[in-house]
């Protein structure tokens, strides 16, 4: 099946077509739409969007750049897989800039304005269904990432938020493997981030911290179940295949 059926991918319209390109993949990568390992065929992606080759690959390298997408010599792109120690290091390195940015936050002597942070909670609430335990949806996912997206550019760093913009595109894909989880929990996690902040208080840089290794464990736990399905499915091929060798 042709990819530009299989996953959804639209038509590209002349305005900056590298830029198109990249923005269709990088949806249909963040939305789960195009799953962790399969292979990016530049010729194939080419015909898909109708356009050449150059700006299919000039589209790839930013994704590479973005850490969506892994290169290999002679096996070509593929979206980058999910695994425990990725899902880590990338909460690690959140971990990091979020914890930064909230204590800088902090340490402003000016009021804080906290309205953007509030309307960010509030599209996190709308994303939630009513009740019920499930697994996140795509609109829950993107709002959770733009809650954590404006608490750090409220610290009015663009060094810290250009450093957390490709980490958070990273999330957003991983978070493609949140297990079921208590919604009315998704809505509180985030309130307690935002009270903290509204009263200044100096414990906010661990919640946050608790926060996000919660998610690493949650995570962490789905990848491994991931890679052990891979695993047993790359261990059954290998025996049909040398059953098939035997035969021969």
């Amino acid at each position: 099946m042709p990819p530009n059926i299989a996953w959804g991918l639209g038509t590209v319209e002349r305005r900056s077509t590298t830029e198109q390109v990249l923005h269709e993949l990088r949806t249909a990568i963040l939305a789960g739409r195009i799953k962790p390992t399969e292979q990016l065929p530049e010729a194939a992606l080419a015909q898909a969007f109708g356009t050449g080759r150059s700006a299919i690959r000039e589209a790839i390298r930013h994704l590479v750049q973005e850490g969506l997408v892994v290169t290999e010599i002679n096996r070509g792109a593929r979206v980058r897989p999910v695994s425990k120690e990725d899902i880590v290091d990338v909460y690690r390195a959140r971990t990091a800039i979020e914890v930064a940015a909230v204590g800088a936050l902090l340490q402003s002597p000016d009021d804080l304005d906290l309205s953007a942070l509030h309307a960010a909670q509030e599209r996190v609430r709308a994303a939630c269904p009513a009740d019920g335990r499930e697994s996140p949806s795509q609109e829950l996912i993107a709002a959770d990432i733009d809650f954590h997206r404006v608490m750090v550019s409220l610290a009015g760093s663009p060094r810290l938020s250009r450093a957390h913009e490709p980490l958070a595109a990273e999330s957003q894909m991983l978070l493609n493997w949140h297990p079921v989880y208590p919604v009315s929990d998704y809505v509180s996690d985030h309130q307690k981030l935002l009270q903290a902040l509204a009263e200044r208080d100096p414990g906010a840089g661990d919640m946050v911290r608790a926060h996000l290794e919660l998610t690493v464990h949650l995570l962490a736990e789905e990848a491994t179940r991931y890679a052990d399905r891979l695993t047993s499915t790359d261990s059954l091929v290998h025996t049909d295949s040398h059953k098939e060798e035997s035969l021969g």
